[in-house]
């Protein structure tokens, strides 16, 4: 890929790896499960994450808006996420779920987070669907911080209050909120994935990746930012052994992100580029859709058991996962483009 870095591709491997094994729930050692159980926070990473690579591919030419470059900027987002999207919303609601026209067009749509969570047909598709908003706000949004030079402090501070208020905006701000929740509530310190509140953790890490992506540069040269990279990947395993610090980890995100993009030599940079973190990053936006499809259909529709080993069936199917994930990668998002660009 032009202009990749390696290591954030890795990045996205490792967080893809984390929200796996966070829905496949095979961990009962407490040190373990601390982390693993942690995983729907893998969410906001991405988040940050995309917000980042796209401030620093596109705060150029969004310097101005042309009827051109945004549309270009659209087409190349659903290149990216539909083509795997919509034949999974496909397969799911031919051959797995009974599914009415106005749910199937709901999903399709990637508006279920405007709707209530029963629409969805995948429980992971509220994040891609307030991706998907984010996308399209996302040209006037970096316009807007580029005319207006806002600065990188600001948006994290805005990041901030917005991540703040999710503790006390309302579950239920969705249309049809009247009906009563398959799913539940998810009782976990900062796990929102339903309605408006969703949509603003999304803009939350948005903010918080564009913020990091126009902090000064630090030489990359220079120890210090290998220093950065180690404190803040300490901070960030230490914090998710608390509740209320959970709160920082998508904080803490960006600035791992930040320190991997200035490069250096690092043995986290090292991890996140070698081969096999790096396969695993290529195939993760395959293996976050794949994942959960195997989790809800068959795991807990209890159609498959290899052994009496709830841990080695996890690891199993994980595998599988990953492998029908790397078909995925290479049969659809590397050769189906919706769009010429």
């Amino acid at each position: 890929m032009k202009n990749e870095i390696k290591s954030l591709t890795g990045l996205r491997g490792i967080v893809a790896l984390w929200v796996t094994f966070f829905h496949f729930n095979c961990f009962t050692n407490y040190f373990i499960e601390s982390i693993t159980g942690k995983g729907y926070l893998a969410v906001d990473i991405f988040f940050v994450l995309s917000a980042f690579l796209l401030t620093i591919s596109y705060s150029g030419r969004f310097k101005s808006l042309t009827f051109k470059n945004i549309t270009d900027f659209y087409k190349k987002r659903v290149n990216r996420i539909y083509p795997v999207y919509i034949l999974s919303v496909i397969i799911i609601a031919l051959f797995l779920v009974d599914t009415s026209k106005t749910k199937f067009l709901i999903n399709a749509a990637l508006v279920q987070c405007f709707y209530n969570p029963n629409y969805s047909l995948n429980i992971v598709y509220w994040s891609l669907s307030t991706e998907w908003i984010c996308y399209l706000i996302f040209p006037f949004l970096l316009f807007f911080i580029i005319r207006f030079k806002i600065r990188w402090e600001i948006l994290i501070i805005l990041s901030l209050i917005l991540r703040f208020s999710l503790l006390y905006i309302p579950d239920n701000l969705y249309l049809q909120s009247d009906l009563p929740l398959k799913t539940g509530e998810s009782s976990r310190y900062m796990d929102v994935s339903h309605g408006l509140s969703s949509l603003v953790r999304t803009i939350s890490s948005y903010f918080l990746g564009i913020g990091a992506a126009l902090l000064p540069r630090i030489n990359s040269e220079n120890k210090k930012n290998n220093y950065i990279m180690y404190a803040s990947s300490l901070v960030f395993l230490l914090l998710l052994y608390t509740e209320k610090g959970l709160f920082f980890i998508p904080l803490v995100s960006a600035v791992i992100i930040k320190s991997l993009y200035i490069g250096g030599t690092n043995y986290v940079k090292t991890l996140m580029e070698s081969k096999a973190v790096y396969f695993l990053g290529n195939i993760s936006y395959s293996l976050y859709i794949i994942h959960y499809i195997i989790v809800q259909h068959v795991v807990k529709g209890t159609y498959f058991t290899l052994t009496s080993s709830h841990l080695l069936n996890s690891f199993f199917l994980i595998a599988v996962s990953i492998l029908l994930s790397y078909f995925s990668y290479i049969l659809i998002e590397r050769k189906v483009k919706i769009f010429k660009v």
